[in-house]
């Protein structure tokens, strides 16, 4: 059986979003825009808002749940989980940037897919799913066919993210026995464990210049945000809060990395940091995100 693990908490949809703490500077232009997953009425919608502005918008509004957004390359559409609330059993489904026309991708309601990323350079879709008995990352087209199990591995492997030139994956597989960070050819090929350490492992971020893979890990005792070369070497914790977690990261256009942090109760809050773990900023928000979000690509 395969466990969703959502903490607790989600993202509004009809929020504001501001800029960063007083003194980090001007605002971007084009400021980000961000995807996520808000809680309207009960259950989970896809929402974008825009960084420093209050025009966050809800793009779906079914019964269902529908969340882990991932943008296109060219930010014209957006492909995001749907699945009952309460239940893993779910499709991976697509839409235009304004929530129109919106096309199950999957189509196997008996079958687990989540958590899909879409290749920088727009061609295929990857994402998790047990349409082969176990919990392997696969690749589509972005219209859905040629679909096919990369990983072929039985383990939990999943939340794919790609290099910046598609060549390559990066995902967290338990085939060792605990969470562990993976990388491969996009066709599956040279999977190489890259953390090789005994504590949980997820949630990897290939950064937009192809240097890193940030990661959420737990080896210092609790959940915190580390970052790593591309090949796995020098591994290093950037945000060593004690008493605090901090998970899914995300990177921004401009290389900054973004990270949810929350405490053991309180509001969960959305942090930036560089890559060598300086200017550490919150993001002022009302916003409480959780699990996958995701900025709409620069370009």
């Amino acid at each position: 059986m395969v466990v969703l693990a959502v903490s607790v908490g989600v993202l509004i949809c009809l929020v504001t979003v501001g800029g960063t703490n007083a003194g980090e500077g001007r605002a971007e232009s084009p400021p980000p825009v961000l995807a996520y997953a808000g809680d309207s009425a009960g259950n989970l919608d896809v929402c974008v808002t825009t960084l420093g502005r209050s025009n966050a918008r809800r793009l779906t509004s079914s019964p269902l749940d529908e969340f882990t957004p991932s943008w296109s390359p060219d930010g014209r559409r957006i492909v995001y989980r749907v699945n009952p609330p309460r239940s893993d059993e779910g499709d991976v489904w697509v839409m235009g940037a304004d929530g129109s026309r919106k096309t199950n991708l999957t189509r196997s309601p008996v079958v687990a897919d989540w958590s899909p990323s879409w290749s920088p350079d727009g061609s295929r879709i990857a994402y998790f799913s047990t349409a082969g008995g176990g919990g392997d990352i696969w690749t589509m087209r972005a219209d859905g066919s040629g679909k096919r199990n990369v990983t072929r591995n039985g383990a939990l492997n999943e939340y794919p993210t790609w290099s910046p030139d598609s060549r390559s994956l990066a995902f967290n597989s338990h085939r060792d026995g605990q969470f562990e960070i993976y990388d491969s050819a996009a066709d599956g090929s040279d999977q190489r464990n890259l953390t090789l350490n005994g504590a949980k492992d997820q949630w990897p971020a290939w950064s937009p210049d192809g240097k890193y893979i940030a990661f959420m890990s737990e080896r210092d005792g609790n959940e915190d945000v580390f970052v790593m070369d591309a090949a796995g070497f020098a591994a290093r914790n950037l945000t060593r809060t004690r008493t605090l977690y901090e998970s899914h990261p995300t990177w921004l256009p401009d290389g900054r990395l973004s990270y949810t942090r929350h405490g053991e109760s309180g509001p969960i809050e959305l942090w930036t940091v560089r890559a060598d773990g300086s200017s550490s900023r919150r993001l002022r928000t009302s916003v409480q995100p959780v699990f996958a979000f995701n900025w709409k690509p620069s370009r």
